[in-house]
């Protein structure tokens, strides 16, 4: 698996390859540990190869970033102390700290700074996409940064405070080992004899981190689980203390004295429409057909029967929380005879067959309502087994013309460059409209309102255009032992380790 992953691939590639791991109650007091589950391994410790969603719970333990995001998703001081852009927005000019070294006892300078970014924009992840603008890096001394830009990034401040700025020894980058052994200067090391990969992960105390005031625990644990009702057994059993879980189960939790939090998920979920140029499937290239599909969804049923009615029903795939967003955006309406005719004008009448991978062994109820949905515009989802080796690549590749699915939804401009532009990760077929393009390359030397405005009508453009059939953007529901207090961050799909508490 490779590249940046989305909760709901995550899953089903887990359901696929994980196994469950045992493990005695934790103590989540002050100093002790603190464990975590997961749905899905991480794929590579390797910097510019991991996703920027809950894949960096893995690798916030052992990394520092340049930048550090706060709760609102600010981008705060961390190794970088001082930061600032020349006039043009295309120079930023780093002050790094000096009192920083790896575990293997390597300097912390801008040197090392240099090395991680040119190796993590050669990455093939998520984060590593997020560097796509840096054109250089020059280490001027040994606590001074200069980053050039092709062209302006609104995005790169933030994106080095998550997971585009993690920073690995140089030692340790381009060597076979860093992906399953990662070698950083974070607040904890990487347990290697105590962690089984692709089960368990175990991080201890760096006695000689720099900020260990936002740590409270000695350990964090984090294990990969099967399937829901093991996660559900280990919260039970105090086996775990923190971990994703569905609306259902969060129920029956509460009522066993666990705590339930429900946070915005910042992701767009719903049917995605890769194949806009109909390379695969020719009528998805008629906007009118995307359109149809979009009426032919009941979003309102299916976020009370599938969502239990937890986040926001929307067609728009922008955040909600954005500036993008605007309630008066929302089109599709359920409306069958509008789709049936859409259709009809379209000259397809008949339907069509749609390829898609099958997830129902993940998310039964959604595909079966989206299954429903296509069905009474005649259109026939052709369900096609999903290897979890190969699912992510697959997607990527352009196998599949659309797919149930989520997708990170964060500020803006994170968004259209993950999703909208012709070289986009997520844009497998590499559909390509000029005013898409043209807009986001207005937005990009934009700031404040004239930016929020432009970033409006490009959402506008592009529910129009159905280029998604979103749903709904839900909240993240997770599971939580009474002894944890949790805070989210905005633009986040998990909680940051930092913001994981002994409960007060």
């Amino acid at each position: 698996m490779r590249k940046g992953v989305v909760a709901a691939v995550i899953a089903a590639c887990a359901l696929i390859l994980s196994a469950c791991s045992g493990g005695s109650a934790p103590n989540a007091q002050s100093g002790g540990e603190l464990r975590l589950g997961a749905v899905s391994p991480i794929a590579s410790f390797v910097p510019g190869s991991f996703d920027a969603g809950p894949g960096l719970t893995f690798v916030q333990p052992v990394y520092d970033t340049l930048l550090r995001d706060d709760n609102d998703g600010v981008p705060q001081a961390s190794i970088a102390t001082d930061w600032s852009y020349d006039d043009s927005q295309t120079k930023l000019s780093l002050t790094l700290r000096d009192d920083v070294n790896f575990t293997d006892g390597t300097k912390l300078d801008a040197d090392a700074v240099k090395a991680n970014l040119e190796a993590a924009k050669a990455g093939t992840g998520e984060t590593g996409g997020q560097l796509r603008f840096v054109d250089s890096v020059t280490a001027v001394d040994a606590t001074h940064v200069e980053i050039s830009l092709s062209a302006p990034d609104p995005a790169l401040l933030s994106n080095l405070g998550a997971g585009a700025g993690a920073l690995a020894s140089p030692k340790a980058l381009g060597t076979p080992g860093l992906a399953t052994d990662p070698v950083g200067s974070g607040p904890y090391t990487f347990d290697a004899a105590a962690s089984q990969i692709g089960v368990t992960y175990v991080y201890q105390r760096n006695a000689d981190y720099w900020n260990k005031q936002d740590f409270p625990y000695d350990k964090i644990t984090i294990t990969v689980f099967n399937d829901a009702n093991a996660i559900v057994n280990a919260l039970k059993s105090g086996q775990i203390d923190f971990a994703g879980i569905s609306d259902q189960i969060g129920q029956t939790l509460a009522s066993d004295g666990l705590k339930v939090e429900s946070f915005p998920a910042y992701t767009a979920t719903g049917l995605f429409l890769f194949d806009r140029g109909g390379s695969i499937v020719p009528a998805l290239a008629d906007v009118r057909v995307r359109q149809a599909i979009n009426y032919a969804l009941d979003r309102q049923t299916i976020f009370q029967q599938v969502f239990n009615g937890v986040g926001t029903v929307t067609d728009q795939s922008f955040s909600t929380e954005s500036a993008a967003f605007d309630p008066s955006f929302e089109t599709y309406g359920f409306d069958l005879e509008k789709a049936k005719s859409l259709m009809a004008d379209a000259g397809y009448t008949n339907g069509f067959d749609l390829p898609m991978p099958d997830l129902s062994p993940i998310d039964p109820k959604r595909q079966a309502a989206v299954t429903e949905a296509l069905a009474s515009i005649n259109i026939t989802a052709q369900y096609q087994p999903v290897n979890g080796e190969t699912f992510i690549s697959d997607l990527l590749s352009g196998k599949y013309p659309a797919a149930v699915f989520n997708l990170n939804s964060y500020q803006p401009w994170s968004f259209a460059q993950l999703a909208l532009m012709p070289d986009s990760l997520w844009n497998p077929f590499h559909n390509s409209d000029p005013t898409i393009v043209g807009l986001v390359d207005k937005a990009q030397t934009q700031s404040g309102a004239d930016a929020d405005a432009t970033f409006k009508e490009l959402n506008k453009y592009v529910v129009d255009q159905a280029w998604f059939a979103t749903i709904v953007q839900p909240n993240s529901i997770f599971g939580a032992s009474t002894k944890i207090d949790v805070e989210p961050r905005k633009y986040s799909t998990w909680p940051p380790i930092w913001n994981f508490t002994p409960a007060s």
